[in-house]
């Protein structure tokens, strides 16, 4: 019985957090969003269309050499996330060894807007047990192009 319950606890939490990033349709994005992404990126795979906020819709997507994309757009523009898969700037990773403590790194992107780039990374802490890790705290670090940090 005890079993039973633990299973049915762990399942309820797993389908709580993945309905917290849920994607949507395409059709229940903007218009001009939708053509504006079509436009520039033609030949994109794996897409799919996340609501941020009811202003904000992020696409995220294959490019034609099938590096991880994203696409943000917003009344106040658009930036591009080129994720970085494997290798960043050992200045990014000494940054959240020594200022964040019990932190991992779980994304690296660089980040486009109007032609000013940037790295961000997004950090977490992780706990649980086994097989089994919660994601907690996520910070987005922001850094020049030359690894320097520049805040939160």
């Amino acid at each position: 019985m005890k079993k039973i319950i633990i299973i049915a606890a762990l399942a309820m939490l797993s389908a709580g957090s993945l309905s917290a990033q849920k994607a949507i349709p395409e059709k229940e994005v903007k218009v001009s969003y939708v053509n504006d992404f079509q436009r520039q990126q033609k030949d994109a795979t794996e897409v799919q269309w996340w609501r941020m906020d009811s202003l904000t819709y992020k696409v995220t997507f294959r490019d034609e050499e099938k590096s991880r994309t994203a696409m943000v757009f917003s009344n106040k523009g658009m930036e591009t996330h080129y994720y970085i898969e494997n290798h960043y700037p050992h200045a990014i990773q000494d940054t959240v060894a020594s200022l964040y403590k019990g932190y991992s790194i779980k994304d690296v992107w660089v980040r486009k807007v109007r032609n000013k780039m940037t790295y961000q990374a997004c950090i977490v802490k992780r706990s649980g047990f086994l097989w089994w890790k919660k994601e907690r705290d996520p910070l987005t670090l922001n850094f020049e192009i030359d690894g320097k940090f520049i805040g939160e």
